[in-house]
């Protein structure tokens, strides 16, 4: 009874062995594939890159690809969603600065966030607004949406701020800040001018300050008469 107890418990042991190395081979896999999907997709057309070049540059069988995902754009899906698990920790930035009411801080809060969302994956997003597939165009107007609706927290601050230029309303403010502080413009200044992304959130910091702010300089000093 001893030596089959023994036995018993070496095989269930073996067992449990070999289904999590077949898991984490599994999950390699998988890994080989979603980085040879995002090397030829984002450099290459959607349209024309087919799943078994995709198999062939991750050095795994056609069948083993399509098991895994069935369909290209299933596995567009998961390169991009693969690729934007840091974006939660970037807006959490914003609300660091909730509580301030100096506008200047919440704009260079949205350069050092914008900075730190499209470092790692504005080819993603790129890849999303030139892939031509319906789908994947949906979930890029998606993901402009909620940019929108993250810096629209700004617009109670702007309208109560005395920096605000007079000729711009929040709302007006809030569509210039979401236009250039959108990925078009991190990727023709970073990737085709070749800005470091440190100069890059530094001009966006004092272009949107430029745009939307009068200097203080411009105030009334507290105190000072006027006519």
């Amino acid at each position: 009874m001893r030596y089959y107890t023994a036995v018993s418990g070496g095989v269930k042991a073996k067992r449990a062995y070999t289904t999590t190395l077949r898991q984490e081979l599994a999950q390699l896999t998988r890994q080989r594939i979603l980085e040879a999907a995002r090397l030829l997709l984002v450099e290459g057309i959607y349209s024309q890159v087919t799943m078994e070049e995709i198999a062939r540059e991750a050095g795994v069988a056609y069948q083993t690809l399509y098991a895994v995902f069935r369909t290209k754009l299933r596995l567009a899906e998961a390169m991009v969603d693969e690729g934007w698990p840091h974006i939660a920790a970037a807006v959490k930035l914003l609300e660091t600065v909730r509580e301030t009411s100096d506008a200047e801080v919440w704009l260079a809060t949205i350069a050092t966030m914008s900075r730190r969302i499209y470092e790692p994956c504005v080819d993603l997003e790129r890849f999303l607004r030139e892939s031509g597939d319906a789908e994947l165009l949906r979930r890029y107007r998606e993901v402009r949406r909620r940019r929108y609706e993250r810096l629209s927290a700004l617009r109670e601050l702007l309208e109560k701020s005395p920096r605000l230029r007079p000729e711009l309303t929040a709302a007006e403010a809030i569509d210039l800040i979401w236009s250039v502080s959108g990925p078009e413009n991190y990727v023709e200044l970073v990737f085709e001018r070749g800005w470091s992304p440190d100069r890059y959130e530094s001009w966006l910091a004092d272009a949107l300050g430029a745009l939307v702010l009068r200097p203080a300089s411009a105030l009334p000093v507290e105190g000072e008469l006027t006519s």
